[in-house]
């Protein structure tokens, strides 16, 4: 009796540990889904201001949040934000965070005055950041044509509204 009862308590051992095992492979690889999810999103934004700020011409793209839009609303069923800086996009969703670097700079606002002198240019700030804002909406990345000191440039702006 004690031999049967032994053997019993050694199955559901074993049928314990081998199920902990099958859910913690299945956490996992949940897991890393949702890295590989959130990280396409900070490279699709990136990839993004990249492709336009490698145009010598003037552009301005609507990019949104929706089913129909570029970038999707939610990562793993939960809003996100994103904040843009001069050259790093960020995407965060609950305690998780994925970063993106831009290959080529951008100026996280927008700006009125598109005429500068050589040193008014030199001095533009491009280290602040857009603020984190939510997936939901859209933003603007634009390729300006600025005139500096009567010589045509070409700014790559990232803004909200």
């Amino acid at each position: 009796m004690l031999d049967w009862l032994a053997s019993k308590v050694g199955v559901l051992i074993a049928v314990g540990v081998i199920t902990a095992f099958v859910l913690g492979l299945f956490a996992w690889q949940h897991s890393a889904m949702v890295d590989r999810e959130g990280q396409g999103v900070a490279d699709s934004i990136s990839g993004i201001l990249d492709s336009i700020a490698n145009l010598d011409a003037e552009t301005k793209l609507n990019i949104s949040f929706e089913d129909s839009g570029q970038l999707p609303q939610e990562i793993d069923g939960e809003s996100y934000t994103v904040n843009i800086t001069g050259d790093t996009v960020i995407v965060r969703a609950g305690n998780r965070m994925w970063m993106s670097g831009l290959l080529t700079g951008c100026i996280p606002r927008n700006i009125t005055d598109r005429q500068f002198n050589l040193t008014e240019f030199g001095e533009l700030d491009a280290s602040g950041c857009t603020g984190e804002h939510a997936s939901s909406g859209s933003f603007t990345a634009e390729r300006a044509a600025v005139e500096v000191s009567g010589k045509t440039e070409y700014l790559t702006l990232v803004y909200w509204g």
